[in-house]
């Protein structure tokens, strides 16, 4: 799809949408206008930017410069409210539908401005203590766990096994391509796998940092192999989980999953056998039609209602308001099988939002942005009141049905803007 240099005219700008909708946290509306368009450092803003102090990646692809060079840059920004903005997702100016926002530094102050136009004060991340350890096999910390400001992530697998076969990967989806990527590129072998004694110590470590974080978090491509489909995803699981439940004097600790649809056996498991809290596996997609389109993997393997159906039975195993679903919004409205219009997308997703919401599930809903590394790359994005009006049904939604989003909140993640209303 070619650039279209007059899309400014032609949808409701950052400062109408919040004048729209007053009801609306600014700083909310802000974090998806910045997730839906992408981001961009100049100098002077990475001369602010320290790597001693500052949590970065070293080679990282997330924060470009005006320029096109990569330098060592930051992860994560926060706003003067609190809010959170991952940066890990990528932006290419020459791909890209819309400008991105720019992160500046004027007066030597850093903030973001959209067409030279200061928006708001801002703030890097700051950087975990223990990124500076080595465990004991002499591997950097840093590899094995990342962070949020009040969470510890860890990967179990870095690949996603539905793009075993063509076609059946996710359509929006960037992440195994660049795990590809990195492979080609790569003169050694890259390890799926984590490593489950680096984890170990690398736990142990971080929580040395008192008062830091509040939760973690452990995320994995999805994994086919087992006697039964997901088997050994599940063990992977489990075995982290028992790792890092050494660092806690309780058999429970504040813990979530992001994972496939896993069966009421393997589902059982997890939660008597680890000390895990809460469980999240993503439809991706509100409507099974879209569904099977765009995540052609998910629908061959399990099915949509197959996949809703694992969900509402993992409420019964971990309780109402720890179980919820992950989904793309936006990614709803793609060509050519997308719908037709924001307002006939709004109606069904939110139509399918209500019935998963009344058996218990919260949801956990990501802009979507057309990466450079999916088989979307060239696709147009839906518009930010789209957005604006999609969070603020799904957040009464889960109030009217009594579901939190805790674990995915403002403080803890961050990547779900709809969520951070919760606080208000």
């Amino acid at each position: 799809m070619a650039k279209d240099e007059h899309w400014r005219e032609k949808e409701l700008n950052l400062e109408e949408v919040k004048q729209k909708y007053p009801d609306v946290s600014s700083f909310m509306i802000l974090k998806v206008d910045i997730q839906r368009r992408g981001i961009v450092c100049t100098e002077k803003a990475l001369e602010l930017f320290d790597p001693k102090l500052h949590s970065s990646a070293d080679t990282n692809e997330s924060t470009y410069l005006i320029d096109g060079r990569i330098k060592k840059s930051p992860v994560g920004l926060t706003l003067r409210d609190g809010t959170f903005i991952p940066l890990f997702y990528n932006f290419t100016s020459e791909k890209a539908q819309r400008e991105a926002y720019v992160v500046d530094a004027i007066d030597g102050r850093l903030v973001v401005t959209d067409n030279k136009k200061v928006i708001d004060r801002v703030s890097y991340w700051e950087r975990p203590d223990f990124y500076d350890k080595f465990t004991s096999k002499g591997i950097p910390m840093s590899s094995l766990v990342s962070t949020r400001p009040q969470r510890l992530d860890v990967t179990v697998s870095d690949y996603c096994h539905f793009w075993d076969k063509s076609g059946e990967g996710c359509k929006y989806c960037p992440i195994t391509p660049q795990f590809r990527e990195l492979q080609r590129k790569s003169d050694k072998p890259i390890v799926e796998r984590n490593d489950v004694e680096g984890v170990r110590e690398t736990i142990r470590e971080a929580l040395k940092q008192k008062g830091r974080y509040s939760s973690v978090l452990l995320s994995s491509g999805s994994i086919l192999s087992g006697k039964e489909i997901f088997d050994d995803e599940v063990d992977g699981y489990i075995e982290l989980l028992q790792a890092i439940g050494d660092s806690f004097e309780s058999k429970k600790f504040p813990s979530q999953i992001v994972a496939s649809a896993f069966n009421e056996k393997q589902l059982v498991r997890l939660y008597e056998e680890t000390g895990l809290m809460s469980y999240t596996t993503d439809l991706e997609v509100l409507n099974k039609e879209k569904f099977e389109w765009i995540c052609s993997g998910k629908a061959n393997h399990v099915g949509y209602e197959e996949w809703k159906r694992r969900l509402y039975a993992a409420v019964d195993i971990f309780g109402k308001g720890n179980v919820s679903t992950g989904f793309v919004a936006g990614v709803e409205l793609a060509s050519p099988n997308g719908f037709d219009s924001e307002e006939e997308a709004l109606k069904v997703i939110l139509e399918e939002a209500e019935i998963i919401g009344e058996h218990g599930v919260s949801f956990a809903a990501n802009v979507w942005r057309a990466s450079p590394h999916s088989i979307f790359a060239n696709q147009n994005t839906p518009s930010l009141e789209y957005y604006v009006r999609l969070f603020e049904k799904l957040d009464k939604i889960c109030r009217k049905n009594g579901v939190g989003r805790y674990t995915d909140d403002y403080r803890r993640c961050g990547q779900h803007p709809g969520n951070d209303l919760m606080r208000i």
